[in-house]
């Protein structure tokens, strides 16, 4: 029988398996035997190398019985970006308590990775938590989450119970808020704002406001009061929606605050209810000296919110452009300035009983955007009336109240005029209205009450609330957050589902930025797709034994497996092993 020896050549070790026999020193001898003739010692080795190649060569030579998969790349970055904003700390202390054996903290950081990784249903989870490396992460039992669970846990953190008794006893049909109590909710906001704040260096003293809403699937009779049927951004007037407002820095989009809302509240209104709440929240944040700015959408102007903000905060804002014919009518030679590619005419104005800077604006990119978006809109309501017309069995003799209707609906509805010829519909443009309506095409009026800013910032920061309608374009991604259709039907639920789907959105934020810190700028579609396709493969050789592989990375996807530092994930799960 052989043994492996070692061999040492400089820093490194190589093996070698050597064995003993004998041989006849004639070879016309033979046998064992005393007297079959003389034999000497000798001995043969056989060089096996070093330990990576012996290992390799192993188990090269081994077929698995089983291979499974489970999703790595996307799920241990998105871990790893919650440990650095030390979101599980902040979850841990403000969601306390445990429910079937799993703390309830443990539930929201589940769903909150769920909705950046694959956005699956709560009945669902269970089966998606297989696919992934989440258990051995955070050590929890697969078949505690389900809906059920997931519904008493939500309970114990936002009571629909408490909910209905409150609504008992406060007696205020003018609440957009129903009586929600997201007191939870909105101190983990700010606190993770202040955490990510101190990282990534956030702009808190500029905040843009904008509401939105989203469609859901719940139907009459119906146990919630936040959803009602309301003006569609979907385009699903038949649905009810749920309301959302957010209140985030300009910089990188990180909400502030973040609440739900009654979707039939006009926007003024709403921003009044929740204005006192912003500056509060602000000024401790920022520090009651600091000069804080907001930026906000025409549809929150009022008189009374601006009064309510003249002395804490400065504002910079849109006006409605039929209300200043005088400036929107005025040719574009009388513009004095010029800021990027804008042209532009600034002057001051008493608006809503407060002296404010009014600055006019003049975009040729916007004029012919907007041209072309007025023609598309005309030829589409003449061929949804041409289709309507055809639809009906009997050819009718004159317009019809549903095509009346719908021209009363469209937006492009007095662009033009119907009339029946040869009972067929014949249409006709209106060209004054077209006209009138080019006349403002390309121009737009911001204004503000810092009337010593120059023109230049107050155009380019009013610009900057593009950065909220990125948010929402998030939320509403199907290949990412999805936040809608909302499938919960009571309010409590609405809210934390929310709040888990901006949690979400503020990762996947977190997880550009530090992207982009290691080089690489990425859209979040290209970044999840890139770690998406890092995958752990796990080969299964005998109940006892099974190895792990990472597969195969990219240049890029090498890169993101440093920023995210996943190989401590690797090391983390092998010791599960």
């Amino acid at each position: 029988m052989g043994t492996i020896i070692t061999r040492k050549q400089g820093n490194n070790t190589y093996y070698l398996y050597q064995e003993t026999y004998r041989e006849k020193i004639n070879k016309k001898d033979f046998g064992k035997i005393r007297g079959s003739g003389k034999s000497k010692v000798r001995t043969r080795s056989t060089y096996l190398g070093s330990a990576k190649t012996i290992l390799r060569c192993i188990k090269g030579n081994r077929s698995p019985v089983k291979v499974n998969t489970r999703n790595f790349g996307m799920v241990a970055a998105a871990y790893q970006a919650a440990c650095f904003i030390d979101l599980p700390q902040i979850l841990t202390k403000h969601i306390k308590g445990e429910r079937f054996e799993t703390d309830l903290w443990t539930y929201f950081f589940v769903t909150i990775i769920n909705r950046l990784e694959s956005a699956t249903s709560k009945e669902k989870m269970s089966v998606w938590l297989k696919k992934t490396i989440l258990p051995e992460l955070l050590n929890i039992k697969i078949q505690n989450f389900t809906g059920k669970k997931f519904w008493y846990v939500t309970d114990d953190v936002i009571s629909e119970k408490e909910l209905e008794q409150r609504r008992k006893n406060i007696i205020n049909t003018d609440d957009p808020f129903e009586c929600i109590d997201d007191t939870i909710f909105t101190a983990i906001e700010t606190e993770l704002f202040d955490r990510i704040d101190q990282l990534m260096g956030l702009s808190p003293s500029v905040i843009c406001y904008d509401t939105t809403n989203f469609f859901t699937y719940i139907e009459e009779p119906k146990r919630s009061k936040i959803a009602n049927s309301c003006h569609s951004k979907d385009s699903k007037n038949h649905l009810n929606h749920v309301g959302l407002l957010m209140a985030v820095e300009k910089s990188f989009g990180i909400p502030l605050i973040s609440r739900v809302y009654r979707a039939n509240c006009h926007d003024s209104k709403l921003f009044s209810h929740i204005l006192a709440d912003l500056i509060v929240a602000l000024k401790k944040l920022c520090g009651a000296e600091t000069d804080l700015i907001l930026v906000l959408d025409k549809g929150n102007n009022s008189k009374d919110n601006f009064s309510y903000m003249k002395g804490k905060i400065n504002w910079i804002g849109a006006l409605v452009p039929s209300h200043y014919k005088d400036l929107i009518d005025m040719e574009l030679d009388q513009y004095h300035g010029v800021w990027k590619d804008k042209r532009y005419y600034r002057c001051k104005k008493t608006v809503m009983g407060i002296k404010c800077v009014v600055i006019l604006t003049f975009t040729a990119v916007r004029k012919r955007k907007q041209k072309h978006s007025l023609r598309r809109g005309i030829e589409k309501l003449k061929n949804e009336i041409n289709k309507k017309w055809g639809s009906y069995k009997k050819q009718p003799k004159s317009i019809t109240p549903g095509i009346d209707t719908m021209l009363k609906k469209s937006r492009y509805g007095e662009c033009i005029k119907i009339s029946v010829v040869k009972g067929n519909p014949y249409f006709k443009e209106n060209l004054e209205e077209i006209k009138k309506r080019e006349q403002r095409f390309g121009k737009s009026l911001v204004f503000s009450n810092m009337l010593e800013a120059e023109t230049g910032y107050l155009i380019d920061t009013y610009n900057e609330k593009n950065i909220i309608e990125n948010d929402f374009h998030l939320l509403k991604d199907v290949t990412l957050i999805r936040f809608r259709p909302i499938r919960h039907w009571t309010d409590s639920k609405i809210r934390a589902f929310a709040f888990c789907c901006v949690v979400s959105m503020i990762l996947i934020r977190v997880m550009q930025w530090m992207t982009e810190q290691g080089g690489y700028k990425m859209s979040t579609t290209v970044l999840k797709d890139e770690l998406t396709d890092i995958q752990e493969i796990i080969m299964v050789y005998s109940p006892t034994d099974a190895e792990r592989k990472i597969t195969e990375r990219s240049a890029v996807q090498e890169k993101l497996w440093k920023i995210f530092e996943l190989e401590k994930i690797e090391k983390q799960l092998s010791l599960h092993k």
